[in-house]
């Protein structure tokens, strides 16, 4: 389980109860079920995202999508950038919500090997 903020100090504080609770809840998940394509590249992925035990229907917006040769496993593999804005107060995360925003952008960096 790793948070990084950009902020050492305050990444020990959002792995608390009060946040994400990485003791109890140590995984983040996201299963897609739709793919959208804009001619032959992909640009979202919608999907149920899990944070706490708690599941909602979300649509990653994806961003420097490719596909390639793996050079060093020698595979066929795409990688992206993938991004969306959740509430924190959706997935039990709300405190000092309106203090501290409620709307969290995620960004994530994907990359996908063919098996």
């Amino acid at each position: 389980t790793s948070v990084n903020t950009g902020y050492s100090l305050f990444n020990g504080h959002i792995q608390g109860e009060d946040f994400f609770n990485t003791a109890k809840y140590p995984s983040i998940t996201f299963k897609s079920n739709q793919l959208k394509f804009d001619g032959d590249k992909l640009v979202a992925v919608t999907g149920n995202l899990t944070i706490k035990g708690v599941m909602k229907p979300v649509t990653l917006t994806l961003t420097s999508f490719h596909c390639m040769p793996h050079p060093m496993v020698k595979k066929d593999a795409c990688g992206a950038n993938a991004t969306v804005t959740v509430k924190r107060s959706d997935y039990n995360m709300g405190k000092h919500a309106p203090y501290v925003s409620d709307e969290v952008k995620l960004t994530i960096p994907v990359e996908a090997i063919k098996q």
